[in-house]
């Protein structure tokens, strides 16, 4: 019976497992920048920061047409309001005229003391001195602006993803050579104690070869450390909780565009710069309204009576006109708020200029780094060729008892270092890479780096294959 318990609570332990696995997923860059596109709440931020902007232009655009607005009122006055009529009665009297005799009223009612009306409003602006087009001009930049943010935040995403992607990438590919020299340092250990134990070699390079394999499962369980940090940040990036297997290789291009080409494509196309081009005509057009100030508002103006009580009947049921408003002066608030307005294009007038020069500056380094990657990969590919032949040399050498332990450690150390350093320099040149079609306005185009026939491959072995 126990037994039986035994093995339901095992299946059902494992059931548990099995089911708290996350799922692998196996993605290619462009699928995990669609990923990102669809779920990264940063974009769907910015997207809600631009519909907010689209709605309020709707209201701008409601400026043009007039306001009809429903209103109700009740008063009451101290006294009825009419005209006197004993003054009038005795005037007859005098000329022997009869005024209806002593039940006529001395007082003639106009208004009653108490009275309410309800009506329709309506107002409709027909100049404002510019001020109303002006609105509207500030809130197309600001949906401009907007979509700039949009384009901005996107680019910065896709460098970010290269990043995190292609790092997770090389932290794995660390993660299996530092492997791969465990399992030298330990197919050496044996071999040291073979040797020891037959004499060919004093203990102290037995020990040699113990202290290697320590310092080997150090530096890998390092790189399993790095991965994992990596991994949450690639997860964190493509919104995703299941594990992920990095399919696109690292790469690196020895040839192209020259640094001209970015620069003139980041002039025309870089969001900054367009957000920026946005902010200045918002100033304009501040300014404008600032100015506008100075001008009469004129405006067509109506109401319809549709209820009342005890309204005299001499008032009208409906009216329409036309209203002037001209503020002559207000103790000079229109002068200042004009002048900071245009201190403000100033302002970013020169923050553009500003922003021009960063840009240039910044694309000419990453394009100079770009440079420097691809003549450390081609000093890689010499040094690789030693380091093989010199691993290979020191292991044969040991065999013979001829070398020394510290000679087979160093030569697999330095193989290793040269190839985590390969990948390391394309990791470099992918994120360089990255941010130079950033600011050029062209991340779009990573993909399609990506995939050019002659880039450099990962391995050695392959970097003459596709």
């Amino acid at each position: 019976m126990s037994k039986k318990i035994l093995l339901a609570v095992a299946i059902l332990l494992s059931s548990i497992n099995v089911f708290s696995q996350n799922e692998l997923m196996s993605l290619r860059f462009e699928d995990a920048l669609m990923e990102m596109n669809s779920n990264n709440l940063a974009i769907k931020g910015a997207e809600a920061e631009k519909r907010s902007n689209e709605f309020l232009r709707k209201t701008t655009r409601g400026l043009f047409l007039p306001k009809i607005s429903f209103s109700a009122n009740y008063m009451k006055f101290d006294q009825d309001i009419g005209v006197d009529l004993g003054g009038i009665t005795d005037a007859l009297g005098g000329v022997g005229i009869s005024a209806g005799g002593s039940l006529s009223p001395s007082k003639l009612v106009l208004q009653k003391e108490q009275v309410a009306t309800a009506g329709i409003n309506m107002i409709w602006p027909i100049f404002t001195g510019g001020k109303i087009m002006a609105a509207n001009r500030a809130m197309d930049a600001k949906i401009d602006e907007a979509q700039h943010k949009i384009d901005e935040t996107r680019n910065e995403l896709n460098t970010e993803l290269v990043e995190r992607y292609y790092g997770y990438r090389l932290s794995n590919r660390a993660v299996d050579l530092y492997q791969d020299v465990l399992d030298a340092m330990l197919l050496h250990q044996q071999n040291a104690k073979k040797l020891e134990e037959n004499g060919m070699i004093a203990k102290a390079q037995k020990l040699y070869a113990d202290l290697s394999v320590s310092t080997a499962k150090s530096d890998l369980q390092s790189a399993k450390n790095t991965r994992n940090t990596v991994e949450e940040a690639l997860k964190n990036t493509i919104v995703t909780s299941n594990d992920i297997n990095t399919v696109s290789e690292l790469f690196l291009l020895k040839r192209i565009e020259s640094v001209d080409y970015f620069i003139e494509s980041a002039m025309t196309n870089n969001p900054l710069l367009k957000e920026v081009e946005s902010k200045k005509e918002l100033a304009k057009q501040n300014y404008n309204i600032q100015r506008a100030g100075y001008m009469p508002t004129v405006a067509i103006v109506g109401n319809k009576l549709i209820a009342d009580h005890q309204l005299a009947e001499i008032m009208p049921n409906w009216f329409v006109g036309v209203n002037l408003h001209w503020t002559l002066f207000d103790g000079m608030s229109r002068v200042y708020k004009a002048k900071a307005a245009l201190a403000t294009v100033d302002r970013v007038e020169f923050l553009e200029s500003k922003a021009h020069e960063d840009i240039t500056t910044l694309i000419n380094k990453l394009y100079n780094d770009l440079s420097s990657n691809v003549d450390e990969l081609e000093t890689l590919d010499v040094t690789y060729t030693f380091a093989l032949e010199y691993n290979r040399v020191s292991q044969r050498a040991f065999a013979e008892g001829i070398s020394t332990s510290k000679d087979v450690v160093d030569s697999e150390l330095i193989l290793n270092k040269v190839k985590v350093g390969r990948l390391k320099v394309m990791n470099d040149y992918v994120v360089s890479l990255a941010k130079l079609l950033q600011y050029s306005g062209k991340s779009d185009l990573f993909v399609e780096y990506s995939k050019r026939p002659d880039r450099e491959r990962e391995n050695f072995e392959l970097k003459d294959t596709e």
